[in-house]
């Protein structure tokens, strides 16, 4: 087979380097349409050491073909052409039987090649860049191979080889090591060894916790950046609206204020005024019209959102009706009342604070 010469030359490549975790070679099958890969048979053979067995490191599904990346030990291919050639001449054993031990996989395979960085990648296809050159924070999971802290020491020395950089902390599963790394596909790819060294690649995500360390000046150069690439929907009737059933909203955040117009802030007591004194109400607004901010705080595509924002303060500042449970009813209708007082004509869809609602079972 033509991957015997390439897995000696990554043998030796790897012993040069003097790596400890596991020599061998990343290949990938191909599964034929509508039939799935027979995994179990690649590493049926369980009395057999970690570091000498083949391993299914990922698999994704692409339309109805099935994909399966598989570490191959230094040693173990040519076990494994053995099975290839026995199936392709039909080899009987001394019984007369067909040699048909790995049939199911044998049968499901329609290619054979070595494993590329895209083969590797187990998220979403959007997330990795068409451009190999462009830099990324990679979310790596690496395999434990019998010896983890072997397997992440290789792929750290690797990884600096290719000029990548690969954070000082990582997480350990039972199964995989995450470890994060910087660096372009075309930096990560130079090397079979890396490669041989990954189970799963998939990219970074940004947290909340990176915009909440931020500083107020940074804080509001995102937001001024992401409102640039925001397009909202005209405050128009034919324009759904999300009516919040909630603690009020404070439309002057500059998130929030393009989703909702002055006149579409409402209470169910004039006293109690429009504004969120009980900071629920105004988050909600953001997530309502947003998502998660991090996502969209993050990426530098266009923004569209399609719908407007309509609220009604249902409570108090303290967050609660005193009085009878049995106003609550009450209040509830006269929240529902307002907005379609004030504008009967539009599609709307109501989203209340917490808890049941009169007759019926209500959701927060």
């Amino acid at each position: 087979m033509a991957l015997q010469p390439v897995a000696q030359q990554a043998v030796a490549a790897q012993k040069e380097q003097g790596l400890e975790s596991g020599l061998g070679l990343q290949v990938q099958f191909v599964g034929q349409p509508n039939v799935a890969l027979a995994f179990d048979s690649l590493s049926s053979e369980r009395g057999m050491d970690a570091q000498k067995r083949i391993e299914v490191l990922s698999v994704r599904v692409e339309g109805d073909t099935t994909y399966a990346n598989v570490f191959v030990p230094d040693g173990k291919l040519a076990h494994f052409e053995r099975y290839v050639e026995d199936y392709l001449a039909e080899r009987r054993s001394a019984d007369g039987r067909r040699a048909l031990d790995h049939h199911a996989l044998l049968n499901t395979i329609s290619a054979i090649r070595r494993a590329e960085v895209r083969a590797l990648w187990t998220d979403d296809p959007a997330l990795l860049p068409q451009d190999q050159a462009e830099a990324l924070w990679w979310e790596v999971w690496l395999p434990v191979r019998g010896d983890r802290d072997a397997v992440l020491g290789d792929f750290r020395t690797l990884a600096q080889l290719a000029q990548c950089q690969v954070s000082e902390h990582h997480i350990s599963f039972p199964e995989r090591t995450v470890v994060l790394m910087y660096g372009s596909e075309q930096q990560f790819s130079t090397s079979v060894m890396t490669l041989n060294c990954v189970a799963e690649l998939r990219r970074a995500k940004e947290t909340a916790h990176f915009f909440d360390g931020m500083t107020p000046i940074e804080q509001q150069e995102w937001v001024d950046e992401t409102i640039a690439r925001l397009t909202v929907a005209p405050d128009e009737d034919s324009t759904p609206r999300v009516c919040l059933l909630d603690s009020g909203v404070n439309r002057a955040h500059p998130l929030v204020a393009p989703f909702v117009a002055s006149a579409d802030l409402h209470t169910v007591n004039p006293a109690w005024g429009v504004d969120d004194t009980a900071n629920h109400g105004t988050g909600l607004a953001g997530l309502v019209a947003l998502g998660d901010l991090s996502a969209a705080l993050a990426t530098d595509s266009p923004l569209t959102v399609t719908h407007r924002l309509e609220s009604v303060k249902l409570t108090p500042e303290q967050g609660a009706n005193a009085g009878d449970s049995r106003q609550h009813g009450y209040l509830f209708a006269e929240a529902v009342s307002r907005p379609e007082i004030a504008a009967p004509n539009r599609l709307r869809v109501l989203v209340h604070l917490r808890g049941r609602l009169p007759g019926r079972q209500g959701r927060e």
